[in-house]
């Protein structure tokens, strides 16, 4: 009996001690990686969210979520361009955020590149005949929903927004994911929500461009037609799309 407790007891302080050099290992592995760069300041972001929010004319005249991440994937700067947290939808904040992480995951240095979530859409769609080579992509990267809600609204959009050094994960396939670059080399991506796909896309490109984190070739644009396929690699036309920044030839 006595024999039984000292093992019971030995494994106890065994288990112990591994649990304890796993959660110090962890929490110095995550410590290593440090604080996010970011690719923009809170202030930079917030400044050209609200510029480019009112230059832009296109899709419902709305107001807009901007998502700055690092190269690694962390959300490093929330803000949006309207008078308060509730100016723009509410959903819009996580949607920008997994734009973001979209664009800075399937995106490279120079000369491969840039690829945009408005160019991701002809090729996840289903098909009858089948052949669509990403079909799924957006149900392979689930966002932890539990990051996202968090935290007091008030700082939602604000330097203190509770996603701020999070890897949210999140794959979204239609316009308003950018990747962002200083010269040749790629550090981070840029997600913005609030109105229509191809809007989105449109304030995005503006951003990127007033915050001079353009790539070498701006290859990434958003291609507007009436039928989105593998072959076209389109996108679908917005109401109101006409004036849309960082189009190619529409149909």
């Amino acid at each position: 009996m006595s024999y039984s407790k000292h093992m019971l007891r030995a494994a106890a302080v065994l288990g112990g001690t591994l649990l304890s050099g796993m959660l110090t290992s962890g929490a110095a592995l995550a410590a290593s990686e440090g604080p996010p760069v970011c690719p923009a300041t809170y202030d930079q972001l917030k400044a050209a969210v609200t510029q480019a929010a009112a230059a832009d004319s296109t899709g419902l005249n709305n107001d807009y979520w901007a998502v700055l991440v690092g190269r690694s994937g962390r959300v490093c700067a929330v803000a949006y361009s309207g008078a308060n947290v509730y100016s723009q939808w509410l959903l819009s904040r996580q949607i920008a955020a997994a734009k973001a992480f979209t664009a800075n995951g399937l995106s490279l240095d120079a000369p491969k590149g840039p690829l945009s979530t408005a160019q991701l859409y002809g090729f996840v769609q289903p098909s009858p005949s089948g052949g669509n080579p990403l079909f799924g992509l957006d149900a392979g990267n689930v966002m932890n929903s539990s990051d996202i809600y968090e935290g007091d609204i008030s700082t939602f959009g604000t330097a203190q927004d509770p996603m701020i050094g999070k890897r949210l994960g999140g794959t979204i396939t239609f316009g308003g994911g950018l990747s962002v670059y200083v010269g040749r080399r790629m550090i981070g991506g840029l997600g913005v929500s609030g109105d229509t796909a191809c809007a989105d896309h449109s304030v995005a490109w503006r951003i990127r461009t007033i915050l001079n984190l353009v790539p070498p070739s701006q290859t990434d644009t958003i291609t507007l037609t009436s039928g989105a396929t593998p072959t076209t690699g389109g996108h679908p036309r917005c109401p109101n799309d006409s004036g849309t920044q960082g189009q190619t030839a529409t149909n």
